[in-house]
């Protein structure tokens, strides 16, 4: 039971931290590429 807890831990935040750096590096691409900010959600 801990195992499968401590994986579902380790899971959950390597997919935040992927999905972190997935955005910035988008916003980064999207400055040089196009010389503005970023679309925002609204």
């Amino acid at each position: 039971m801990l195992r499968k807890f401590l994986w579902t831990g380790l899971y959950a935040a390597l997919g935040a931290a992927a999905t972190m750096a997935s955005r910035r590096a988008a916003s980064r691409i999207w400055r040089i590429a196009t010389g503005e900010a970023p679309p925002a959600k609204k």
